[in-house]
């Protein structure tokens, strides 16, 4: 079994009298565990999302008696499943697909470095827009305390190496999710990846010049779906092919950046 240890430092407000709400402490260790236990399950299982539950399989995760400092909180991942990854790398990985998972969450530049990792975003499906979707709740929850006090900040560390990555009021804007359901017509673009089995993809938008996430819903008929497929097809081919337009809804983050289309219908341009 391997070790890893995530350091978690909540400054600012109560924190610096080292204590926290008892409500707003536990919303946010729950958050970090749920966001945690994604991002595990995802390393050790080929990429696989987890949508339900707050465990990952082939790993647990341990919570310690808070250490001194403004309010510190030690959390152990144990790595059951030896045979997913090496243990001479799985450090390396974790903290690489904990950097760059949340990173693009919280719209934070952030790319992969390792193999293990760096394979993940070289897919035909979009692990990275499907991965964001469910990390955006788990790291609201972990905002929690900032909510309520806008100047506390949550830092999490690798112990003995340094700060990965800082939550504060501006990252829970990132993660603060509203969906306006104005249905806009008319963007037109390609698929250039898609999960058939989430509904989550990436549509390169002519207008815009660059790909954006999109999701159709659950109970998108067999029509709709192979529009998406043949788009994305097409799109391989010669240029302009495989053009599709959505009819769709936008989701943004508070600070009004879009994170993904939520696409109502189909359609192929005449």
């Amino acid at each position: 079994m391997k070790s890893i240890q995530i350091k978690l430092s909540y400054n600012g407000g109560d924190a610096d009298l080292h204590r926290l709400d008892m409500y707003d402490a536990s919303v946010s260790l729950h958050g970090f565990a749920r966001a945690i236990a994604i991002t595990t399950h995802a390393l050790l299982n080929d990429g696989d999302v987890k949508r339900k539950g707050n465990r990952a399989s082939g790993a647990k995760i341990y919570i310690s008696p808070p250490q001194k400092g403004s309010y510190e909180q030690i959390l152990t991942l144990v790595i059951e499943n030896k045979e997913a990854i090496g243990a001479s790398v799985v450090a390396a990985a974790f903290w690489d697909i904990l950097k760059w998972t949340w990173s693009k969450t919280l719209d934070l530049a952030f790319e992969p470095t390792t193999p293990s990792v760096k394979k993940l975003d070289d897919r035909t499906e979009p692990f990275i827009s499907d991965i964001e979707e469910v990390l955006e709740s788990a790291l609201e929850e972990a905002h929690r305390p900032i909510k309520n006090n806008p100047q506390m900040k949550i830092s999490v560390s690798r112990p003995r190496v340094g700060k990965v990555l800082d939550l504060n009021a501006e990252t829970l804007k990132s993660v603060s999710i509203r969906t306006d359901n104005t249905v806009i017509k008319g963007i037109v673009g390609n698929v250039t990846k898609y999960n058939i089995l989430s509904g989550i993809g990436r549509f390169y938008e002519d207008a815009k010049g660059h790909t954006v996430s999109f999701k159709i819903p659950d109970s998108a008929g067999e029509a709709l779906r192979k529009k998406i497929t043949w788009s994305m097809h097409y799109a391989q081919g010669e240029e302009g092919e495989g053009k599709i337009e959505f009819e769709a809804r936008r989701v943004t983050s508070a600070k009004g950046i879009l994170k993904r289309y939520l696409v109502d219908k189909v359609n192929i341009p005449k």
